[in-house]
């Protein structure tokens, strides 16, 4: 049996065309615009994505630089610092050395003056003391002079 094209055929033809019209106006052109605005979403998303990782390189190497730089100047500033305090350090001490030996000097013109000092006297007690002696020896008053090197003898001076 073969095919016959009558009325009917042509009928349900035409309504099955009619039919995939209204079905791709109402149901396919829909999904088309759907599937179209979600694409057009994913790639904004895409653009967005790429475009916050490079802001976030940009920005990530930003901060390394300012890290370095950062870290370059503390690192001068201490050695500044540094620098700056051995040199003062060295400064004081040379100071403190000079008044030292100026201290020192002093107390050795003082030392020598009061050496001085003490001998004399030792020398005035030795002649008053052997003065004495000779007096108490000879029962009389007796005027002894030693000379200074016969009392630096004795003294051991």
């Amino acid at each position: 049996m073969l095919m016959q094209i009558d009325g009917t055929f042509i009928f349900v033809a035409i309504s099955f065309i009619i039919f995939l019209l209204i079905i791709k106006a109402i149901l396919f052109n829909p999904i088309t615009k759907i599937i179209d605005e979600r694409n057009g979403f994913y790639a904004k998303n895409l653009k967005m994505e790429t475009e916050s990782k490079e802001k976030s390189r940009a920005l990530l190497d930003e901060k390394e630089k300012a890290l370095k730089t950062s870290r370059k100047e503390a690192s001068d500033i201490v050695k500044n610092t540094t620098q700056e305090a051995k040199e003062q350090n060295a400064l004081k001490i040379k100071q403190v050395k000079q008044e030292v030996l100026s201290l020192i000097d002093e107390n050795k013109t003082q030392l020598d003056e009061l050496s001085r000092k003490a001998k004399n006297e030792a020398k005035k007690e030795v002649n008053s003391i052997v003065q004495s002696m000779v007096s108490r020896v000879l029962n009389e008053e007796v005027s002894v002079d030693l000379s200074d090197e016969k009392i630096n003898h004795y003294l051991n001076i």
